[in-house]
């Protein structure tokens, strides 16, 4: 599979695109996640082709498909994008049975509106939470939505990069500290995975920093103190984690990056 030089990408989402979780995100927002990697792969490939290449990332924590196929969508549309990655769902998953149609038809029609305007959509899934023992209802959402991807991607002719059925995501190696989101590992998984689809040339090869071994009571005693509380707390006053942020690329911004700058290495 040959590269098609991508001139302009735009990515949409949640936390998990706005790369929570990668190491280093407390810090500095800027190349964390799997859609900043991918991008910084892409600027790599468009520059060993002479090409420019620009990047937004529009995804903010916390938001819902419904967000995310509104507000997010008629930005990046304002944008002429010629790649569009959707990663979404994931703050759907507790309503998932009474949102499902909605959610299919949100899409169905975000998809149709990007191809309208010439831009190749990439649907990515979520990995299956399987690492959570007492995470199991997600764990069979997370499939019916990849089933619903997967069937929307055939009826759409988009490319589905189906991460909920990888099974390294069973492992703790691929999720952060907080359980929720992507481990650097994780990130730089997926990140590879879009880059194998759209056929680059160039892969993601950097070592993460942090690696999680297992969960020790410390662990979830802390986890319950720093993530839990919170949240339940945020559900109580009927807001998110995202309220009032931007997103972390609300603007295309040309990029340019050579292959030895970011620990890449040629295939």
């Amino acid at each position: 599979m040959s590269f098609h030089p991508y001139r302009k990408y735009v990515a949409l989402g949640d936390s998990l695109t706005e790369g929570l979780g990668d190491d280093g995100f407390s810090k500095n927002r800027k190349d964390k996640g799997w859609a900043d990697r991918l991008a910084n792969l892409m600027a790599c490939e468009a520059a060993n082709l002479g090409q420019s290449f620009s990047y937004a990332n529009l995804a903010v924590r916390g938001q819902n498909t419904l967000s995310i196929l509104t507000c997010q969508l008629e930005m990046a549309l304002e944008m002429k994008p010629d790649l569009v990655t959707i990663m979404t769902g994931a703050n759907d998953l507790r309503s998932l049975n009474d949102r499902l149609p909605s959610m299919l038809a949100l899409l169905r029609g975000a998809v149709t509106r990007f191809q309208a305007i010439g831009a190749k959509v990439v649907l990515i899934s979520l990995a299956q939470p399987a690492h959570l023992s007492f995470a199991k209802a997600f764990v069979h959402r997370s499939r019916v939505w990849a089933e619903t991807l997967e069937g929307l991607s055939k009826e759409l002719g988009v490319e589905l990069v189906n991460v909920n059925q990888m099974s390294v995501f069973e492992s703790l190696h691929y999720w952060s500290g907080d359980l929720v989101h992507y481990s650097a590992k994780g990130h730089i998984k997926i990140a590879n995975a879009v880059a194998d689809k759209l056929g680059l040339e160039v892969r993601d090869y950097s070592e993460p920093t942090e690696i999680m071994e297992r969960l020790s009571v410390l662990h979830m005693l802390k986890w319950s103190i720093v993530e839990v509380l919170p949240f339940i707390g945020r559900q109580i006053r009927g807001v998110n984690a995202g309220t009032g942020m931007e997103p972390k690329e609300l603007n295309l911004r040309e990029l340019t990056r050579e292959v030895d700058e970011l620990e890449l290495v040629l295939n």
